[in-house]
């Protein structure tokens, strides 16, 4: 709870220490303070949301909201806002362009969809306790991105990303289906986490487009399937709307009820993974900066999306390094990644490990699995519960 309370602290030192209002009941362990006129101050943490849960907010302050995921927002603290018609302030060191970005760019804009929304940059040097000599002693020893981002709250690239070379205008593409192009499904199954789905074609030169994503959380794949015959028609089916048998899904073999679910719906897959997620990143470069065709002036992609992936595109400006509390930018690329934000990274890893395995240097064995073994594997399983598929 480390960040929430650095905020609780302020308040307990204003309302209790120096008795800035009545108090009648007060924890500093439980974090909560409740005054004589009925009011109540609580200190919550995101690391358990189930504590999120309660009545109706009248307001909530998400300090380092940046820091936090964006569902905690919506699944659990916006709900408690409605009964009150509460207000949230979302305060913040920038992290990239993330989904905090997203909110703060609701409250720039005229858009009469936002009129609720207002936003503000505060940079340290408008702190009047700050001494001059402290920002500029922070600047002279501070990368310049990191600066931008402590000290200017800018958003910026954030310095610890996996993929900094990943760039909208290089790898944000319009694609269109082709009927004649290797067609598959990469997928990286989720329930509490999301459930990521994208659509892919692969041309004869092996480059890789994404043409469209499916991104759920709290589907099961049943649900998932439908989704993706309702979406994708053309690619997934054939003219008597069953499963088109020139379709791979790829979906990571650990995920038994998935693989199983999109075999007895009566899709072909591919389920090998690869060992080593190092190995997957540093392929992931290849495909985003292709190391045969690019130049220091220009970056040459063998991977590209259509805007509506937006998901995709989104956790290649959040998938990043560990990071300590104020030098973000300076991390240490050796250390795995953080493990969130990843969900469509992950489907593309797969992918690429069962359509490009050369690239990986493993000893691989492609997996033979007859549907039957997979009912067989999962106790209760019931063909027509785990799909609710007519």
């Amino acid at each position: 709870m480390d960040l929430a309370e650095k905020e609780f602290r302020v308040v307990w030192q204003l309302a209790v220490e120096q008795k800035f209002l009545p108090v009648r009941r007060k924890s500093e362990r439980e974090g909560f303070i409740q005054f004589e006129n009925g009011s109540m101050i609580e200190c919550r943490s995101e690391e358990n949301p189930d504590q999120l849960i309660g009545e109706g907010l009248d307001l909530i302050i998400l300090a380092e909201a940046a820091r936090l995921k964006e569902r905690t927002w919506h699944q659990y603290v916006r709900p408690a806002l409605a009964d009150r018609q509460g207000r949230a302030l979302f305060t913040s060191t920038p992290r990239g362009f993330n989904w905090f970005h997203e909110f703060y760019n609701k409250g720039q804009g005229d858009n009469p969809d936002h009129a609720w929304w207002q936003s503000w940059t505060i940079p340290s040097r408008m702190n009047p306790i700050l001494p001059p000599e402290e920002l500029a002693e922070a600047k002279l020893n501070t990368t310049p991105e990191a600066y931008a981002q402590e000290w200017e709250a800018k958003f910026i690239a954030y310095g610890g990303l996996v993929y900094p070379e990943f760039a909208n205008e290089v790898h944000v593409q319009p694609h269109f289906y082709n009927q004649l192009l290797q067609t598959s499904v990469w997928i990286d199954p989720g329930t509490s986490a999301p459930y990521a789905a994208l659509l892919v074609q692969i041309t004869p030169d092996e480059q890789v487009h994404v043409l469209d994503e499916i991104y759920r959380t709290q589907k099961t794949t049943a649900e998932i399937i439908r989704e993706a015959e309702e979406k994708w028609p053309y690619a997934l089916l054939d003219d008597f709307n069953n499963p088109n048998d020139m379709i791979d899904v790829v979906v990571d073999k650990a995920a038994a009820e998935a693989v199983a679910t999109w075999r007895l719906r009566g899709y072909r897959t591919r389920n090998e993974k690869p060992t080593s997620i190092a190995k997957g990143i540093e392929v992931h470069h290849m495909f985003l900066r292709d190391p045969g065709t690019s130049t220091d002036e220009q970056i040459i992609p063998r991977i590209t999306f259509d805007p509506k992936c937006t998901y995709a595109i989104k956790e290649h400006g959040q998938y990043h390094y560990p990071d300590n509390d104020r030098q973000r930018i300076l991390t240490n690329p050796t250390e795995k990644p953080v493990d969130v934000d990843n969900h469509a990274l992950d489907a593309i890893r797969y992918g690429y490990y069962n359509y490009f395995p050369q690239l990986f240097n493993e000893e691989r064995k492609d997996e033979q699995v007859e549907h039957t073994d997979w009912e067989s594997l999962i106790p209760g399983f019931e063909r027509s519960v785990s799909l609710g598929l007519d």
